[in-house]
């Protein structure tokens, strides 16, 4: 049986650079997906809000308040689950930049693991050489666009790694039925 990669999401309060995480989502190998509230309690940077963005992902700053786990906890579950690992995000420019500001709130943590883009991946599964390189980015395309409908339009961390493993499961078929 093939292992099944990790991968991660944040939702955030804005898009903007004074935004900061507000949840966060990561599968594990038994095809589990483990999320996390983030609470911004205690941390005067995070002030940032976009009513916008609560707008997509229907969490309100209260609920962070009263359901959100510190940032402290969050960095070392995420160690202990993801330590050594290779994990793949479909946007590791923002993901990367929240994962940097929650644990730069956590006293002397640093991630364990390292993030990289999802299409590293699938490219090294669709395209490994490169002959077909174009028409395998053609297919890389198409699968998300077929994993995008097969999904709800719910816009949470958890669903959003629930897409990018249904994403890497069509990669998968399309390498054993090319």
């Amino acid at each position: 049986m093939t292992q099944i990669p990790t991968f991660l999401d944040f939702e955030a309060s804005s898009l903007s650079p004074h935004s900061y995480p507000i949840e966060v989502a990561w599968s594990l190998e038994d095809n589990t997906i483990e999320a996390h509230l983030i609470s911004p309690a205690g941390i005067e940077s995070w002030t940032d809000w976009d009513s916008a963005a609560e707008q997509v992902h229907t969490i309100p700053r209260e609920q962070l308040l009263t359901d959100g786990k510190p940032p402290q906890f969050i960095c070392n579950r995420m160690n202990e689950q993801l330590a050594g690992k290779l994990v793949y995000t479909d946007a590791p420019k923002f993901d990367g930049m929240w994962l940097s500001k929650l644990f730069s709130v956590c006293d002397g943590i640093t991630p364990k693991f390292q993030l990289k883009h999802i299409d590293e991946l699938l490219v090294s599964m669709i395209c490994p050489g490169i002959a077909g390189r174009t028409s395998g980015l053609i297919k890389i395309e198409e699968l998300k666009r077929e994993a995008r409908e097969q999904k709800s339009t719910q816009h949470r961390a958890s669903w959003d790694v629930e897409y990018l493993v249904l994403l890497w499961r069509l990669a998968l078929v399309e390498t054993k039925n090319p």
